[in-house]
């Protein structure tokens, strides 16, 4: 009678388990359903760029009404627990940064950095290595510019135009720009994509950086050679004028962040110093023009900034014990097939992977992904450095081949060709995930003692 007791006890147990984690669910599928099924829907009709006419921010409004509805307590209690989770040290750190980075972007914009920097690049470029010349011209600028998007609009009409005049594919040439841009994205120091991810899982930025370059960079190699092989063509290459003076700020950010200075210093330091390169090399830059730059790039972020706050909110609502819940039941899974710090790691590639997938967006990926990935890594070991690397690095892979991401819909319009046909020709990506899968095999690093490091940026 006892056991009978205690079996229907325990099947009792897991069937409200089962039942809470599925209730849970439930904000997140909204949200999913919403903003994908949308996205979907318009693709079928031909709407360009469906992915992007439902704003996220719209799309998790009804998540939060339900994630509200869903949590117990008084109206006081659901507004303080809402209020926590969008003032969580991490969330409001990502938002500052995210804006000073914005600000950063548009400065340097407006002042012709982006376009100098490009053509002096470009000037340095054998001919007869036009697309090794174009992937390495797409990393540095989005290494220093810390954005894919903006790499992609600033070097993929350049490269659409040399690829036809030396009669090279130009979806081969538009895919290399995605490459190089989505090598900035993963790796560069004021990328949203590091900087969420870093945070997540309150890493050390050094760490994550120097670990996640060496796997980046052996991606990197392979391209390399490729595409000295696939490109080769005495094409002349014409450029624009160029300023190494206009060039000098992302010099500057990168040697502040490489010698250890605080992101918040880099970054305040390196807008500084661009406006007053500016205010130098064009009569008509002005101290006013200068702030309205600085205004342009915080607005430019404020779709990210208060998305980033809505799901800091909706993580508040729903109890925490779902998210050790999920990440408990994977790490279990993970220790059932062998090594578990192995697995591990590559489950939270895989989340992340999927979580890219459904938003075509890999830093609202890693922004969800994010607490599954640190207690998944808590439980198994692995280093806050290394999850945040294939947390960055996954979501990167698939953000430069999904045809339906921003990357290749904007890659597609200015190419004049289709995202169908750039998704083959995105070289650097495919070379990146075999790298880490492989990376993850033969190189699982020492498992850790389970803490997590304060988080350095």
């Amino acid at each position: 009678m006892e056991r009978g007791a205690k079996r229907l006890d325990t099947g009792r147990n897991l069937r409200n388990s089962k039942l809470m984690f599925l209730l849970h669910c439930i904000p997140w599928l909204l949200f999913v359903t919403l903003f994908v099924g949308t996205g979907a829907i318009l693709t079928a009709r031909g709407v360009p760029n469906a992915f992007s006419q439902l704003s996220p921010t719209v799309a998790i409004i009804p998540s939060l009404v339900v994630g509200w509805l869903m949590r117990r307590g008084s109206g006081r209690e659901r507004l303080e627990a809402f209020a926590d989770g969008m003032r969580h040290r991490d969330i409001m750190t990502m938002c500052v940064i995210f804006l000073l980075a914005g600000a950063f972007c548009q400065v340097t914009r407006d002042i012709g950095s982006i376009d100098s920097t490009v053509n002096f690049a470009l000037s340095l470029i054998p001919g007869r290595f036009l697309l090794v010349g174009i992937f390495a011209v797409s990393m540095f600028i989005s290494t220093a510019i810390g954005t894919s998007m903006g790499t992609i609009a600033a070097v993929t009409p350049i490269a659409a135009a040399i690829a036809a005049q030396a009669n090279l594919s130009i979806p081969l040439a538009v895919g290399t720009v995605v490459g190089g841009a989505m090598f900035g994205d993963n790796l560069s120091f004021i990328s949203d994509t590091t900087i969420a991810a870093v945070l997540s899982q309150g890493a050390d930025l050094r760490k994550k950086t120097k670990f996640n370059s060496a796997v980046a960079t052996v991606a990197a190699g392979f391209v390399l050679i490729f595409l000295i092989f696939a490109g080769k063509s005495p094409a002349h290459i014409s450029v624009g004028p160029r300023s190494l003076l206009l060039v000098l700020p992302y010099f500057l950010l990168i040697a502040l962040a490489l010698s250890g200075v605080n992101v918040f210093s880099t970054l305040v330091s390196s807008v500084a110093f661009a406006g007053c390169v500016g205010l130098f090399s064009r009569a008509d830059y002005t101290p006013l023009a200068l702030s309205r730059s600085i205004s342009a790039g915080f607005g430019s972020m404020y779709e990210l900034v208060l998305l980033t706050l809505f799901i800091g909110g909706l993580s508040g609502l729903v109890h925490k014990d779902f998210i050790r819940e999920v990440a408990g039941k994977l790490s279990a899974w993970a220790a059932s097939h062998g090594n578990g710090h192995r697995s591990a790691q590559w489950i939270i590639g895989g989340v992340v992977s999927f979580f890219d997938l459904m938003f075509a967006n890999n830093v609202v990926a890693i922004i969800f992904s994010g607490e599954i990935a640190k207690e998944i890594g808590k439980k198994n070991g692995v280093s806050p450095h290394r999850s945040a690397t294939w947390l960055s690095t996954f979501s990167c892979v698939f953000q430069g081949i999904a045809p339906y991401t921003p990357q290749l819909l904007l890659a597609s319009a200015i190419g004049g060709i289709s995202p169908l046909s750039i998704t083959p020709c995105v070289v650097y990506c495919y070379a990146l995930g075999v790298v880490a899968v492989l990376s993850i095999f033969a190189f699982p690093g020492k498992p850790n003692d389970g803490r997590i490091a304060r988080c350095q940026l």
